[in-house]
């Protein structure tokens, strides 16, 4: 009986083992169902939707290898081939699981980009499509006139710039303007010194004719400014320390040179801490039309930067855009297509700024990286 449950045993483990596994000793056995290749991503490049200096705009569609994409877009670099250790751009937008969009920005202007497509599929496999390339465009080059280095010294001062206004010594306020107010400091900054004087020197040739109390300065450029065809689009901007109490009258303007109007006043103080930045239009004189736009500068004894963009907006119009520390403070209009302007920079005294009679006894200005520019395009 014994011997009988022993072979039956033996021959339970026997039939055990056998069905278990067929496979050699030594050999790794699995029930796992292979996994399939994945299918590889094409595309197809269907447009360089837009171009400019730093952006652009490009289509694609997938046209194989649809299933599983978790992400797509574009790598990029000014060197060929690029992956995604590269600069990336992710689609916009997509239609459906084909075509894709994407935009491009903080591009460097007149560079070749060379662009590829990809999709990444959840798996975390990586397809490029083929490469294709643009070029942004250009950024125009201005012709400048005037620059940080007109104020280094007497020499290159003489070469750009004159002494006093366009038309003489006087204007609307209280101060004459003499050569020696002005100064240059030998490192590119321009003084202009106003100066008390109880002497009497009669009143000034222009309206409204008060009485000289003062002598201080007066320079322009011999550059005229002229938006046309040929120019459309100028820069003028300068950096300006300025007194604001009452009587001192400090400013940074344009004015015809044929007529006046017009005018554009990029930086004018009158007697305190708002400065006013004006356009002047109309036919004559005595009939003008007035765009103002005022701002507190808080410190205006410290440096701060006036800048005017002015460009062709139609074949009689421009549009005068007007900047302090590189904010937008207002967009004025004219009709200043083919009227000539000019650059001055001067310290008058009294008049609008108040104090008749009874302003400062000296004050003073300062100016440096005064900069003129005009293009042939409109950037």
């Amino acid at each position: 009986m014994h011997m009988k449950i022993y072979i039956l045993l033996l021959t339970c483990m026997v039939v055990y083992a056998c069905g278990k596994s067929s496979a050699p000793m030594g050999e790794d056995s699995t029930d796992e169902v292979p996994t399939p290749e994945e299918e590889a991503v094409t595309f197809t490049f269907d447009a360089l939707e837009r171009v400019g200096y730093f952006d652009a705009g490009l289509k694609f569609t997938v046209v194989a290898g649809h299933k599983n994409i978790r992400s797509r877009g574009v790598v990029y670099s000014t060197k060929e081939n690029p992956t995604k250790s590269d600069e990336m751009s992710l689609a916009v937008s997509t239609t459906g699981s084909g075509s894709f969009e994407v935009g491009l920005d903080k591009l460097l202007e007149g560079k070749t980009y060379y662009v590829r497509p990809f999709a990444e599929k959840t798996s975390g496999t990586i397809f490029y499509g083929d490469q294709v390339t643009f070029e942004t465009v250009s950024y125009p080059k201005p012709t400048v006139y005037l620059d940080s280095l007109t104020f280094l010294n007497q020499q290159t001062f003489e070469t750009y710039w004159k002494m006093f206004y366009p038309w003489g010594t006087d204007h609307n306020g209280s101060a004459r303007m003499y050569e020696d107010q002005v100064s240059l400091d030998g490192a590119g900054v321009l003084k202009i010194r106003a100066d008390r004087t109880e002497v009497w020197e009669g009143y000034s040739t222009a309206d409204p004719w008060l009485r000289i109390f003062y002598h201080s300065g007066a320079i322009h450029a011999k550059q005229q400014i002229l938006v046309n065809d040929e120019k459309p689009y100028w820069v003028v901007s300068g950096d300006f320390q300025v007194p604001t109490m009452v009587g001192s009258w400090p400013a940074f303007w344009i004015s015809g040179a044929w007529t006046w109007p017009p005018e554009i006043d990029i930086m004018e103080f009158k007697g305190n801490n708002t400065n006013w930045q004006n356009t002047v239009t109309g036919p004559n004189w005595q009939n003008t039309s007035w765009q103002t736009t005022k701002t507190v500068v808080e410190n205006a004894g410290s440096w701060h930067n006036y800048k005017l963009i002015m460009y062709k907006t139609s074949a009689t119009h421009v549009a005068a855009e007007l900047y302090i520390d590189g904010q937008k403070k207002a967009t004025h209009t004219g009709d200043f297509i083919g009227k000539p302007f000019w650059l001055i920079i001067n310290m008058q005294m009294e008049g609008a700024s108040g104090g008749h009679a009874s302003g400062p006894q000296s004050t003073e200005m300062q100016a440096r990286n005064i900069y003129l520019a005009a293009y042939d395009v409109i950037p």
